[in-house]
């Protein structure tokens, strides 16, 4: 999901965005836009296909998506192929941004075998859930293998339970003026 409201967010600033489910093993984004996972990403590796053929234009102006397809037996090796490589440097040349939505970097080398073909990573964090050894386990395996780590965007942040630390420290401890 945060990889739909980073990608409708960059829409609305007028960029044209590109959703990649790389998520091979638990694919998602399809379910996200109602459209079925019969054909995508594995079948474009694996087959001689055209782009066009697996690159669906979603009901946002500007935001496309390639779903992941069928779950295939060897995930990481297509997503380490050249023709991934190749398919990245095609999307990057069409739209502003492609956004590629992966596996967590702890779940296996899925994540990591194709951060190193992209620009950067961005962690996404479960607020209050995720534990602090795990970001760093995280961190320390994008920096290991050289990939640039763009951000945290921390989500699921329960806002409410943070809201008395705000209001209370910051409107009722200071002490006014004079």
């Amino acid at each position: 999901m945060t990889a739909v409201n980073l990608g409708v967010t960059l829409t609305q600033v007028g960029k044209r965005v590109v959703i990649v489910d790389a998520d091979m093993r638990k694919p998602r984004q399809h379910k996200i836009f109602k459209i079925k996972n019969e054909s995508g990403l594995t079948n474009y590796l694996m087959s001689a296909i055209q782009i066009t053929s697996v690159l669906k234009a979603t009901q946002i102006p500007d935001l496309f998506l390639i779903n992941a397809g069928p779950i295939p037996p060897n995930p990481s090796e297509l997503l380490g192929s050249e023709k991934m490589a190749d398919l990245l440097g095609h999307l990057k040349e069409k739209f502003d941004y492609v956004l590629v939505d992966t596996p967590p970097v702890l779940a296996g080398a899925d994540a990591l075998v194709l951060a190193r073909q992209t620009d950067g990573a961005v962690l996404v964090v479960w607020g209050g859930k995720t534990p602090r050894t795990a970001l760093q386990r995280a961190k320390q395996r994008l920096d290991f293998m050289g990939i640039r780590t763009n951000g945290v965007i921390l989500n699921r942040v329960d806002v409410k339970s943070h809201d008395y630390y705000y209001e209370h420290h910051y409107y009722y401890e200071d002490k006014p003026f004079g």
